[in-house]
């Protein structure tokens, strides 16, 4: 009989502050299980991560009831550091978890950190990176790391601490195709040596190889529990009906945008010649030459470290290209005149949030319009953010972060939006909320120029692509090129 590692028995979490928590919940794991939790946004999965890996009740105070042991510890009755042993996480972000400057010695540290004898920490080491076929890291320091080889160096880190249970909250949301691929194979490599692991994920077609159960969660409860052959047969219409990401991305018919733009204030942007490279590097691209008019939705693809929000930066301003020139309306614009006319959805939305609540963000520099305030509620409940506008941004959960950098966009004015992966971390319905709303954009006049690694947000988005290569050329995919033959193999999907 299989040991278990986790048992929930009508367990409950209500937050203090009120944030929605999770309720009635029955799920035994047992070891060696690989389970994937999924729903949507806000469904209650990162909650139970959290009850899982120690960091509820201890971080996120709150009134839980009935009883959730892991490890044969209840955690209503234990501090978040009896778990240290038992449990390793692995955070959407990585760099939130690292403590020192070097690959070689941030994999070590979680062992030293437990007290345990150098000599084990050593062997333990050693067998690591031979085991996941890391010894090429070894060199570089956290700095230097591409995002997929950051998610491998923090499971490196707690593989080497000899944990029974893996807790990875959406690893794949920063990844793109390439290191998508590569934690696949690493998280392969643990379910075959017998690791538990559970998974909280939205996108979850690299998953449906590994799964052994999928629970799907819906408004804090667990709505159904399925095994993975089960799920992986699933139709495309059920995952449609209950708001997933879907497992088979070659069943996803690529239909490019066509989107007539609204005949006043026609606008327009056509590169010359660009080239751009950091200081004395290597050039990250060059020669880069296309025109945009409104109404047009750009997507930008290409594996992490190419320049793709080098290029973004260049249009809006924020950069000086090595040489070429950018022309707005058939005339030269300069760096401030481009930064004028732009608005900029960051990857880290974090950085970009400056006010003390919801709506003060979402009115800010549109104070003294009498109808900024009206706008902002209606554009809030579109993106069911409605309840939250005294809320501090910060407090916000990922998506919901997400969806509010989205909703600040739609009070911009500016001609020209740039959005730097602005599906990270979201669910089905939410996804296509976004896909909308940046069509909206684009029919009332706007250019959209779009980075992602998604695949799902891409088949149906864009009226055109530049694809940015690793030979530092950036190729353009016009309509008619616009297949999902052609998606497929820009994207390297698996047959």
């Amino acid at each position: 009989m299989q040991n278990e590692k986790v048992i929930c028995n009508k367990f409950s979490f209500a937050y203090d502050s009120n944030t929605f928590g999770i309720h009635d919940i029955d799920l035994t794991i047992q070891e060696g299980e690989f389970i994937v939790l999924t729903g949507k946004s806000g469904c209650g999965k990162t909650t139970l991560t959290r009850c899982i890996n120690g960091l509820i009740p201890d971080f996120f105070e709150g009134t839980i009831t009935g009883s959730c042991r892991v490890c044969g510890m209840d955690i209503s009755e234990h501090e978040t550091g009896d778990y240290s042993s038992y449990v390793g996480s692995v955070f959407q972000d990585p760099r939130s978890q690292f403590f020192t400057l070097h690959v070689k010695t941030e994999i070590p540290f979680p062992s030293e950190n437990l007290g345990t004898p150098s000599p084990v920490i050593q062997d333990r080491f050693r067998n690591t990176v031979k085991q996941l076929n890391i010894s090429n890291l070894l060199k570089k320091s956290i700095f230097e790391l591409s995002s997929g080889e950051k998610q491998k160096v923090a499971i490196a880190s707690i593989y080497t601490a000899n944990v029974q249970i893996y807790v990875l909250d959406e690893p794949s949301a920063n990844l793109d195709w390439e290191g998508t691929k590569q934690l696949k194979k690493l998280l392969g490599q643990l379910k075959e040596q017998g690791c538990t692991i559970i998974i909280s994920e939205h996108k979850l077609y690299y998953l449906k190889d590994l799964a052994d159960r999928v629970v799907i969660l819906k408004d804090g409860q667990i709505n159904t529990i399925l095994s993975g052959n089960e799920f992986k047969a699933q139709s495309t219409n059920w995952f449609h009906d209950n708001g997933l990401r879907q497992v088979n991305l070659k069943d996803i018919v690529c239909n490019p945008a066509s989107v007539k733009a609204a005949t006043r204030e026609q606008v327009s942007v056509r590169a010359e010649n660009l080239s751009f490279g950091y200081q004395s590097k290597q050039l990250l691209w060059k020669d880069v030459s296309f025109e945009c008019q409104s109404g047009d939705i750009v997507g930008i693809v290409g594996k992490n470290g190419t320049g793709k929000s080098s290029l973004i930066r260049v249009l809006m301003g924020l950069e000086k290209p090595k040489s070429g020139k950018i022309s707005i309306a058939g005339k030269y614009a300069s760096k401030q005149q481009r930064r004028h006319k732009s608005f900029y959805v960051m990857q880290d939305v974090d950085y970009q949030f400056f006010a003390g609540s919801v709506i003060s963000e979402m009115v800010t520099g549109f104070e003294k319009n009498p109808t900024a305030y009206e706008r902002a509620r209606e554009i809030l409940r579109k993106f069911s953010l409605e309840g939250y506008e005294n809320v501090h941004p910060s407090t916000l959960s990922g998506g919901q972060k997400q969806r509010l950098s989205i909703a600040l966009s739609c009070m911009s004015d500016a001609p020209f939006l740039y959005f730097d992966e602005p599906t990270s971390g979201l669910d089905a319905e939410n996804m296509k909320l976004v896909s909308e709303t940046i069509t909206e954009q684009a029919a009332a006049g706007k250019i959209a120029f779009v980075i992602t690694h998604d695949y799902e947000f891409a088949a149906s988005l864009f009226t055109s692509l530049l694809v940015v290569q690793d030979d530092h050329s950036i190729k353009r995919i016009s309509p008619d090129e616009y297949r999902s033959e052609t998606l497929s193999k820009i994207f390297e999907l698996e047959e």
